[in-house]
């Protein structure tokens, strides 16, 4: 399968980890990639080395979480590459610890780059490839942590239980466009996220790195999955169409239990309330709202 040889793909969070793996295995399969991020400095090292290696890239300079950003980002690649035709909306950052010990100014950032980021680049990209008329996708990163409740990240694990959603809502709403849509639940991943996140978290509260913390967090995450290899994976679901991408079967009893738990609550309602309209048409497959 050729496909997406030639094409454009645009990559948030690319300067390192999964958005990295994700451009590193786009090129090899002969597309064309913008990479976005952040960090200028790590994004233009990394544009030289893709370069060097053959790649056909482009630098875009992006704060995801700044959503007036995202139209000059999308013509600046689109002018350097041509239209793009995959979304990656793979930036992500975790912060704040328990619930009632994280500040709303570290809840609001943590969802402005998780989930309103991920709504940004498809705001900006979905019009574009429903004009462009060919062949499109778009990969959202959410984590296990979207899917399983963990506990002490309940801005992050909160963000991306709503990345799940959002991204479950999108793929049926694209169904019949022909606009193909992955949703990467990935496990522990071997990427730069505590220490990135940490620096950024600190700056945002004029507080010092909590780097004990941050040496912790890194040790286990050392020892996480490739993310070339995931990003080896992300092409291969896209390429078949494939929705759901999970990256370690670890976490399937506890996604069991989590499932286990919502059947239990059904087989114990005694009822009362009678026949629900929206369901009934939800299982025709109509839609509630506008039926």
């Amino acid at each position: 399968m050729n496909w997406p040889a030639g094409e454009a793909a645009f990559v948030t969070g690319a300067a390192s980890g999964i958005g990295l793996g994700i451009s590193r295995a786009l090129i090899a399969a002969g597309a064309k990639v913008a990479l976005a991020d952040i960090d200028e400095e790590r994004l233009a090292e990394v544009a030289e080395e893709l370069t060097a290696a053959g790649g056909v890239v482009t630098a875009v300079p992006l704060d995801v979480s700044d959503a007036g950003s995202w139209t000059a980002a999308a013509d600046r690649a689109e002018e350097a590459l041509g239209p793009v035709s995959i979304l990656c909306n793979n930036a992500g950052v975790n912060g704040g610890g328990p619930i009632d010990e994280t500040p709303l100014e570290v809840w609001r950032w943590v969802f402005s780059v998780n989930i309103e980021g991920q709504f940004s680049g498809v705001s900006t990209f979905l019009p574009r490839f429903k004009r462009h008329g060919r062949r499109a996708h778009i990969v959202n990163t959410a984590s296990m942590a979207g899917i399983v409740p963990m506990i002490h990240v309940g801005a992050y694990a909160s963000s991306k239980f709503a990345s799940v959603g959002f991204s479950m809502v999108l793929r049926d709403e694209l169904r019949e466009t022909g606009i193909g849509v992955s949703l990467l639940v990935p496990g522990t991943v071997a990427t730069r996220i505590t220490t990135t996140a940490a620096r950024a978290e600190a700056e945002l509260l004029g507080r010092e790195v909590k780097a004990e913390a941050v040496a912790a967090n890194n040790a286990m995450l050392a020892r996480g999955a490739d993310p070339d290899r995931v990003g080896e994976q992300v092409l291969e679901a896209m390429r078949e169409r494939q929705f759901l991408i999970v990256t370690h079967r670890d976490f399937e009893p506890l996604v069991g239990r989590v499932h286990a738990e919502i059947e239990r609550a059904f087989h114990e309602f005694d009822g009362r309330y009678g026949p629900d309209a929206a369901a009934q048409l939800l299982l025709q497959g109509r839609n509630p709202v506008s039926s």
